[in-house]
């Protein structure tokens, strides 16, 4: 573990941001506080790799079913026109993707998706709807993985 990774350590400030749905088969899913795009998660490769190409071939391919599965849960959830997926990592060294679903006539439609909107445009949920959705993801991805194993 890199005891300076935001996904490694995850303290308080990344405690205010993401919020843990479930593990995966090699990664885990975060539920990102900004919902202005309903489902927008976050999927950290459960290891600390800085680039994907670090992975070994056989957990990459599992890290990429993840994402997918991820992705497709999203779709059949929130029902988004498209879905967006970023991997970056310049200010955060840890293999990530932010899986943001898009809607047609939404915030940043037709362009890469906003990883920070102006503050005026932000959703955040409640608590206990953080806690609803939360369950409603990890409901349907453990149902999935169950059914792909």
């Amino acid at each position: 573990m890199d005891t300076h990774c935001y996904y490694c350590d995850r303290d308080e400030e990344f405690q205010k941001l993401l919020f843990e749905v479930c593990d995966l088969r090699i990664s885990k899913v975060f539920l990102c506080k900004d919902q202005t795009l309903p489902g927008r998660c976050t999927i950290m490769f459960k290891n600390h790799y800085e680039e994907i190409f670090q992975i070994p071939k056989t957990e990459r391919d599992m890290y990429m079913d993840d994402v997918c599965l991820l992705a497709e849960t999203i779709s059949e959830l929130f029902h988004p026109d498209k879905i967006n997926y970023g991997i970056y990592g310049d200010g955060c060294r840890h293999v990530h993707y932010t899986v943001c679903p898009k809607y047609e006539g939404k915030l940043g439609w037709g362009t890469p998706f906003i990883m920070f909107p102006d503050k005026k445009d932000v959703i955040y949920l409640s608590e206990n709807e953080v806690a609803e959705r939360i369950a409603l993801l990890k409901k349907a991805l453990e149902e999935k993985l169950v059914r792909k194993i």
